[in-house]
């Protein structure tokens, strides 16, 4: 029996040597990839001020009546995107309160140690804006989630700029929707 649990010990240590890697084939990039490479136009977008940006607990309120709400178990890395005001939600969907539900750097399709590309998901809000008996309210409550892709740049970065480093120098070069997720 011990020699049974060593070897299934070894064997489930040895899985994530031999598990499935990160490629630019994977479902993952396959949108992302098409978005950047077919529908890419570099933007330029202003950056928010410190002194307008209020950090809670899991929420950045950007110029008072603007907020970012997001997981507690979000990776601390991608609250410093938000933190330093560097997305305004009414760019994203035109409403004052977004909720990220998910987000992901597409590490792959970073061309350069200067720019970094993200995914992130949010959940379309019901009622928002608008009659609550409009189409465009009911496609809102919908219970799948609408992906974006955002590009931060900073020209000062190289190969050896840590996250933080690099999002304190950054702008938001490019933010477009890319769906709803299925």
């Amino acid at each position: 029996m011990k020699k049974i649990l060593i070897i299934f010990l070894i064997m489930t240590s040895m899985a994530g040597l031999f598990g499935q890697t990160e490629n630019i084939e994977n479902r993952k990039y396959h949108t992302s990839k098409e978005q950047f490479e077919k529908k890419y136009v570099r933007q330029e977008y202003e950056k928010y001020l410190k002194s307008q940006i209020k950090v809670e607990k899991n929420k950045v309120v950007i110029d008072v009546v603007k907020s970012i709400e997001f997981s507690e178990n979000l990776d601390k890395r991608f609250k410093l995107i938000f933190e330093n005001g560097l997305i305004d939600p009414t760019k994203v969907n035109g409403n004052y309160v977004l909720r990220i539900s998910s987000i992901d750097e597409l590490i792959l399709l970073n061309p350069n140690p200067q720019t970094k590309r993200f995914s992130f998901w949010i959940f379309p809000q019901k009622g928002i804006s608008g009659s609550e008996n409009s189409v465009e309210n009911m496609l809102k409550g919908r219970a799948n989630p609408d992906e974006y892709y955002f590009e931060l740049q900073n020209e000062n970065a190289d190969e050896n700029t840590s996250f933080e480093k690099f999002i304190e120098g950054a702008k938001l070069t490019y933010l477009a929707y890319g769906g709803v997720i299925i």
